[in-house]
């Protein structure tokens, strides 16, 4: 059921439009943004890796992690959303230092890496929902 046009209906249709378009042209800055983010959390992991002070290393990755959380889906990128959040959680989970959790916590980032390079939006159908069960197989965790 559709609203009868009148001329506040065809204002609202041009902001709405408008709107989409805004957030169409922002998906291409986004995809950079992630291109950009998933550099930062490579560069923190080799830190890491290379014996920075583990809290420190962490705790910024909990922030890039957040931050890929919360801006995946605002831009069609679900998936990246779902692969953020399970990293955040995960994060807040404990110290992360025995090998099998530095191995998942090395996990999540290339997960984010294979969806940026191959840029897979939305959920990722076959390949998101084979990402999203691993991870959580991995983190023991739910994928949803």
């Amino acid at each position: 059921m559709g609203f009868p046009e009148d001329e506040a209906t065809g204002d609202y249709a041009t902001m709405i439009a408008q709107a989409e378009a805004a957030v169409e042209a922002l998906r291409d800055t986004y995809r950079e943004q992630l291109v950009n983010d998933v550099a930062e959390l490579e560069k923190v992991w080799a830190r890491f890796e290379g014996g920075a002070p583990t809290e420190e290393a962490l705790t910024e990755l909990h922030s890039i992690a957040h931050n890929i959380k919360g801006q995946g889906g605002s831009f069609g990128y679900d998936l990246v959303t779902t692969i953020g959040a399970s990293f955040c959680d995960y994060l807040r989970g404990g110290s992360r230092v025995s090998p099998d959790e530095r191995n998942i916590v090395h996990m999540h980032i290339r997960m984010l890496k294979t969806v940026s390079e191959n840029n897979i939006s939305g959920d990722g159908g076959e390949t998101g929902r084979r990402i999203a069960e691993k991870l959580s197989a991995l983190t023991g965790r739910s994928a949803t």
